[in-house]
């Protein structure tokens, strides 16, 4: 296991409760230097470089886990507004990390990125030795 330092180990909670991909983390630090802006998947798949379904896929999973406001207008629009002043904190965590310490937060991401598919896969392993 990867020794932490404190002033990471919230930016590494936070993580790995609400980040999975690379593009996550880099959508999420957009929405964080930015608070008072508001933004639409057209705007992120332009300005991140990604593909405007992911950007649209993340915003809604960031919403629905309290970190987004949403406004309805010609389009849906989402502005970094967490919910509670914890969520608050694990976002600004997070992202004062990735500005210090990127690698880090990288290598923590590929690895639980690593464990979670090592873990689906032994999953079909287990049930086909079950059978057999």
């Amino acid at each position: 296991m990867m020794r932490t330092d404190p002033d990471i180990s919230s930016a590494l909670e936070f993580m790995d409760e609400h980040i999975a991909s690379l593009a996550e983390l880099e959508l999420l630090v957009a929405l964080v230097e930015a608070p008072s802006r508001w933004w639409d998947a057209t705007v992120l798949s332009r300005e991140l470089g990604i593909p405007k379904h992911v950007g649209r896929t993340v915003l809604e999973r960031f919403a629905r886990s309290n970190l987004l406001e949403i406004r309805f207008t010609d389009d849906v629009r989402y502005q970094f507004r967490p919910g509670t002043p914890e969520l608050h904190g694990g976002a600004a965590a997070l992202v004062a990390a990735y500005r210090t310490k990127p690698i880090v937060l990288i290598q923590h991401l590929t690895r639980q990125t690593r464990r979670s598919v090592r873990d689906f896969a032994d999953a079909f392993r287990l049930r086909r030795n079950g059978r057999g």
